[in-house]
């Protein structure tokens, strides 16, 4: 079985096979390396591999492959240990038995064998301790060996594989690390790879694709070490997991839907998600912080099956379809839409019934049990400032969780993006006259402008302030899902875009402190200095 833990030393030479793979594609040479290639396999190789002990390798394709790209007219143990990166043509390979004998590779592409037999995944790779990187779309059939381990990158996508995801597959101690099993037949993810693959943090950014999958298979989370503990919190169960220091506390109830009893067992895939959640929502400027003015209460809510209902309006589509019985009847109309629906009215009256609290005037955030991107955040409740918002254990749960529940929700916030359909387009009159009026008589949305006077617009203090240079806050046209005619402060923000490292621009940190501030102290009145004292903390300066 691989180490998971993995050297630097060793770390940086994996680095460079990964190159030498890519750049023997130009016929360029990689280091010491000597690069060997025709038209059916290529690959990177070390100098050395005289002698040895001859070997047979069974697979009469890959034995062919290899002893064209070592250059050789027979196989050993010492020129095998030569090869470490390996690239097979598109080939109709039956087993791969034997690829063991690379006990050197790093890493191994198998170009795309649609149209040609799948190979059962070969077991013996669970001993390849060196081999991190394995590419081969719509080549595999069967399960994977649940000992699989300590890959840095790993994509299956377009396969027959099925059943669960190894628990340790991925190496989540590396720097970066990449998933990919899109369109496959997977049943199960591991809860714990799904945290490390959703740290959505700047320091780490994923490269990953797991959903959906095949038609009639459908993705969820599991957890392998919870389940023996055969502990699990009953349904309705309440744990207060931060607790406010500062303010009068605000509410914040986090609870999920299509999360059957083997979740809720006693630190297991419910409770490790409603955690993961708050501790992904607190760790973005500027609720990082503010995190001491929230009460935060984790709700266990048991669905009668396990995962989220998608495409319920159109259950024939090409892309199929899943039906699930939940909690809070949450579903996805379809996955050509992000939004999705809920029993609103029931999950709120859920809360009080469990919590004794009322939750008006708080923040509720419902974590739905699916896979396929998607979010959304209600305004209705907007009277009673009730945050409520949606987000699904999606690979960008993270950033959706700090758009629609922070931004949207919290913030009150306006998105700041313009609909494909409105690419050129001028917000319409009515439209327009609805914005404002619904804006103006509810107080929210104010990082969106339908005048692009500067002096008129919310964050007119911000527009030429030196302290917010680097941000260049201005006007900039194209928000509120319309090219023409609405403006937004920045070029990109979180509230635009989930592209790497988005944040919130400055004047929707200020939104959202306001709306923090103004629940959790008694008397608040926004200032627009005291907020960039907040904002800068240790390097705030006043200006002359």
């Amino acid at each position: 079985m691989k180490n998971n833990c993995i050297s630097g030393r060793f770390l940086r030479r994996w680095r460079m096979a990964f190159v030498c793979v890519f750049l023997s594609l130009a016929t360029v040479g990689c280091g010491d390396d000597d690069d060997l290639f025709d038209d059916d396999v290529k690959g990177s190789v070390t100098p050395g591999g005289d002698g040895g002990v001859p070997v047979d390798i069974p697979d009469a394709n890959l034995r062919a492959a290899l002893l064209s790209l070592l250059g050789t007219d027979e196989l050993t143990t010492a020129n095998l240990a030569t090869v470490r990166s390996l690239t097979l043509k598109s080939k109709n390979y039956t087993t791969l038995e034997g690829i063991s004998q690379l006990v050197n590779l790093d890493s191994l592409t198998i170009d795309n064998n649609a149209g040609k037999s799948m190979i059962a995944f070969p077991e013996e790779i669970v001993d390849m301790e060196h081999l991190h990187y394995l590419r081969a779309s719509s080549v595999f059939k069967g399960t994977l060996p649940q000992e699989l381990s300590g890959f840095t990158y790993f994509s299956v996508g377009d396969s027959y594989l099925e059943g669960n995801i190894p628990p340790r597959l991925l190496d989540v101690n590396a720097e970066r690390v990449s998933l990919g099993i899109v369109r496959s037949r997977f049943t199960g993810m591991p809860v714990d790879l799904w945290r490390k693959l959703c740290a959505d943090v700047e320091t780490y950014q994923l490269s990953s694709n797991f959903a959906p999958q095949a038609k009639g298979y459908f993705l969820t989370l599991y957890d392998p070490d919870s389940l023996e503990n055969n502990q699990f919190r009953p349904d309705g169960d309440v744990l207060l997991y931060r607790q406010a220091t500062k303010g009068e506390g605000i509410n914040m109830f986090i609870l999920c839907d299509g999360f059957d009893r083997s979740c809720n067992a006693v630190n297991g895939v419910a409770e490790k998600v409603m955690k993961f959640t708050a501790d992904q929502l607190f760790s973005i400027n500027p609720m990082n912080k503010l995190r001491d003015y929230f009460n935060v209460y984790l709700i266990f809510a048991e669905s009668p099956e396990k995962g989220v209902s998608y495409n319920t309006d159109d259950p024939n589509s090409s892309q199929g379809s899943h039906v699930s019985q939940t909690k809070f009847n949450t579903r996805q109309p379809s996955t050509t839409v992000r939004y999705y629906l809920c029993d609103t009215p029931g999950i709120m009256k859920y809360i009080e019934q469990c919590t004794g609290i009322a939750p008006w005037g708080g923040a509720v955030l419902l974590i739905a049990h699916n896979m396929v991107h998607g979010g959304s955040a209600g305004m209705e409740y907007a009277s009673t400032r009730t945050s409520f918002s949606v987000s699904t254990v999606e690979s960008a749960f993270a950033k959706t969780v700090w758009h629609e529940s922070v931004g949207h929700s919290i913030g009150w916030l306006a998105d700041e993006y313009v609909e494909s359909s409105n690419g050129v387009t001028e917000v319409p009159a009515r439209t327009k006259s609805d914005r404002l009026r619904a804006y103006a008589q509810n107080d929210y949305c104010h990082n969106v402008s339908y005048t692009n006077d500067t002096s008129a617009v919310w964050w007119a203090d911000f527009i030429g302030d030196p302290r917010f240079e680097e941000e260049n806050i201005g006007l900039y046209e194209g928000a509120d899902y319309w090219a023409l005619g609405v403006w937004r402060p920045t070029e990109n923000s979180l509230m635009r875009s989930y592209d790497r490292d988005q944040q919130f621009n400055a004047p929707c940190r200020a939104l959202i402190y306001k709306e923090v501030m103004r629940k959790a102290v008694n008397g608040f009145v926004y200032n627009y200095e005291d907020f960039v004292k907040f904002d800068m903390a240790e390097s705030y300066y006043p200006l002359p």
